[in-house]
């Protein structure tokens, strides 16, 4: 997804300002989960607030370096009125299994189905199989677009906006502090913006 891939070569610069290199895994959401939480793995790249809540062997960072907008899709032609999450409750919803903010968000209604990842979303609605693709605004909007549906399919404003925050396993716990103080230099010298907007025009470019 958009966002892990900002977020793999952001951290990367985090890193490096410690002196440190990271060597990152891309797995399924679930997966990494279980790697990281059980110790096979140091850390997640980024998760959201609530994740850190659920898996007690991993410390958040506890500043945030990068946020996503969950934001709904759906046909053009139908021009639903979508403008709040509660708003998502009288439709049939897709959303990516294991991605926590969706999960999150929908967890209280009834309609809602999980597939594998973001094309298999905007599919389902292009073809009336679904009402509404949840997902991140950047990363449904990069979808569309290899899909060729951005006449067929619009979206709403941001429904949600949710911080990411970087986990680190309990055994490197030494790590946390620095790591955090690096993320909050960059953030007030305006250096951590600069590298987000390199590293958005670089996944953008691929």
């Amino acid at each position: 997804m958009f966002e892990q891939k900002v977020g793999i070569i952001v951290l990367d610069a985090v890193y490096k300002r410690l002196g440190l290199s990271i060597d990152v895994n891309s797995l399924p959401a679930k997966r990494a989960q279980s790697e990281a939480s059980n110790g096979l793995l140091d850390g997640e790249v980024m998760r959201i607030w609530s994740y850190g809540e659920r898996n007690s062997q991993l410390i958040r960072v506890p500043t945030p370096y990068y946020s996503l907008n969950t934001t709904a899709f759906y046909l053009t032609e139908r021009d639903l009125a979508v403008s709040t999450l509660s708003d998502l409750a009288q439709y049939k919803l897709v959303i990516v299994r294991g991605v926590k903010h969706t999960a999150d968000v929908t967890a209280s209604f009834s309609e809602v189905e999980k597939l594998s990842n973001t094309d298999k979303l905007l599919e389902f609605v292009s073809r009336g199989r679904a009402d509404v693709a949840l997902t991140n605004k950047m990363d449904g909007l990069i979808a569309l677009e290899r899909l060729k549906l951005n006449e067929q399919i619009t979206s709403s404003e941001p429904l949600a906006v949710f911080p990411l925050y970087h986990y680190i396993h309990r055994r490197e716990f030494h790590l946390v502090k620095k790591v955090d103080k690096v993320i909050q230099d960059m953030l007030k010298s305006g250096e951590l913006a600069q590298v987000i907007e390199q590293a958005e025009q670089r996944v953008l470019s691929q």
